[in-house]
């Protein structure tokens, strides 16, 4: 009855409260509003207290790297002299130009027609 299209005969919110699938046939009754409406007071403290730093979704990802290859050393080791390809196939490796992180002079275009070929 909830996705009926019909206004008139589609079930509205008190009644499905006192559904019997909702309630699991009496056993589990919904709170009442008074009841599940109560104003929660929350000093300054608890405010202060509750949230000191969310970290960086890359960090989240990292730190789960190393915990799931269990590889607890410097994670950017290396990542200074080569770097992974994501888009080459198998494990090509690109070098970089220099430590400063530079690369060099970006490949010739290519046209349609030699991607075509």
């Amino acid at each position: 009855r909830m996705l009926d299209k019909n206004p008139e005969s589609r079930i509205v919110v008190p009644e499905i409260k006192l559904h019997p699938w909702v309630t699991r046939h009496g056993a589990e009754p919904l709170p009442s509003e008074d009841e599940n409406c109560t104003l929660v007071e929350v000093t300054e403290e608890e405010v202060e207290n509750s949230v000191k730093h969310i970290p960086s979704l890359a960090t989240v990802i990292l730190v789960k790297t190393m915990i799931r290859k269990r590889s607890f050393g410097n994670p950017f080791e290396g990542s200074r002299r080569e770097e992974r390809s994501f888009s080459a196939p198998g494990n090509l490796l690109v070098k970089r130009g220099s430590e400063d992180g530079l690369r060099g002079p970006d490949p010739p275009p290519v046209g349609e027609e030699e991607v075509l070929l």
